[in-house]
């Protein structure tokens, strides 16, 4: 087993995995709680099947081991910000996706062990069955941090994680890799991620992922006035809790064009279906679609107060999405401008689909309401 143990540790090195870990194959029961409390919201994030999410056996019959792996991508945002209208998207969404990079590398470890050894394997990143941060908890390549991402021991907060579940018994790899703990490296009483976390979904006393932003810019349905309003300028993703972690380890690469990681608002929504699939496709944002992503940025308008923000989601009225013009009805409302009665009065006028009609008859009520109450005067 040492001979396996030196394959993966070269080819870490040589790939650019910063943590390595394995664990035995048997069943994650002590999760089930968790993941039958979080069943509904995380519904159309992860397995459904809580035995498969369990239960490594089901997905590999006969797994005996899973070697988990990590990889940092912490990113430093070298270019200098403007004066234009933009939204942010996480920094482990600009460039390739990391399914897509992550299923390379697990692809190739594998292949490099089965060159000295049969055996049968299933990998995944983030895609499979089981929970990536409990595999990479039990294979001990970092500890549950504060912001409920696994915080490796050489790649801090910001990783990637992935997972082999292999038919090879890896108990007796090095005792070090096997036994370790992480008592000289854990949150104490930094709370720094507690502090920088803008929706508050983070505290003391534990995690609401319903309140997380990143969580919310992935949701599919129509958003809540409130979600609408945690978004910020986030279009995917938010990194506020991992990229103020004081584990973290030095960028491993930069980030010198602004609109990878901050594109104007205006093109995003300006992107018909194809062209959105033809530069977001094959990123990690890509596979929540165009009209999510659109959802998200007429939401990031609300934190501009320019003229030119307001028209922005007044356009947005005329999407060819549903989804995209019911929430800038309610951006709209949002806004509490006098002048956004006639607009939503004249999209409630011209709209087709009954659904988004409600919702713009909704929205027009919201904020003869607001107006109202701001100014003390009759309903507009």
């Amino acid at each position: 087993m040492s001979v396996l143990y030196e394959i993966i540790e070269k080819y870490a090195e040589e790939n650019g995995i910063c943590d390595f870990g394995v664990c035995g194959a048997e069943r994650f029961d002590y999760i089930r709680d968790d993941i039958e409390k979080n069943a509904d919201i995380l519904k159309g994030f992860v397995e459904q099947d809580i035995e498969k999410r369990i239960n490594p056996d089901i997905t590999l019959e006969g797994a005996k081991s899973i070697i988990s792996i990590a990889v940092k991508y912490n990113c430093d945002m070298n270019f200098k910000k403007d004066n234009k209208i933009r939204g942010y998207i996480s920094m482990g969404a600009v460039g390739e996706d990391y399914h897509i990079y992550m299923a390379k590398l697990l692809k190739g470890l594998a292949e490099k062990l089965s060159e000295s050894l049969s055996f049968r394997y299933a990998y995944f990143s983030d895609t499979g069955p089981l929970c990536d941060r409990a595999v990479a908890l039990k294979c001990k390549i970092g500890y549950k941090g504060k912001n409920g991402c696994v915080v490796s021991k050489n790649g801090g907060s910001t990783v990637f994680l992935g997972y082999i579940i292999t038919d090879i018994d890896l108990s007796c790899f090095p005792d070090f890799l096997l036994e370790r703990e992480f008592s000289d490296f854990s949150c104490e009483k930094c709370g720094l991620c507690v502090r920088s976390c803008p929706s508050g979904a983070l505290n003391e006393a534990g995690f609401k992922i319903e309140k997380c932003v990143s969580y919310i810019t992935q949701l599919k349905r129509r958003l809540s006035y409130e979600e609408m309003k945690l978004i910020g300028i986030n279009i995917y993703g938010c990194d506020m809790c991992q990229k103020v972690c004081a584990k973290n380890t030095e960028p491993v690469r930069q980030i010198i064009d602004i609109n990878e990681a901050m594109p104007e608002i205006e093109h995003i929504l300006g992107l018909t279906n194809r062209q959105f699939k033809e530069k977001y496709g094959k990123t990690a944002m890509g596979w929540r679609g165009a009209a999510v992503i659109k959802r998200n940025a007429v939401c990031a308008l609300l934190k501009y107060d320019e003229e030119y923000a307001f028209n922005m989601i007044c356009g947005a009225l005329k999407s060819e999405s549903a989804l995209v013009r019911q929430t800038a009805a309610m951006a709209v409302a949002l806004k509490k401008q006098d002048k956004g009665i006639d607009v939503l009065k004249e999209a409630e006028k011209n709209e087709k689909d009954n659904e988004t009609v409600s919702v713009i008859h909704e929205s027009l009520s919201f904020l003869r309401r607001e107006i109202k109450w701001a100014t003390g005067t009759q309903e507009a």
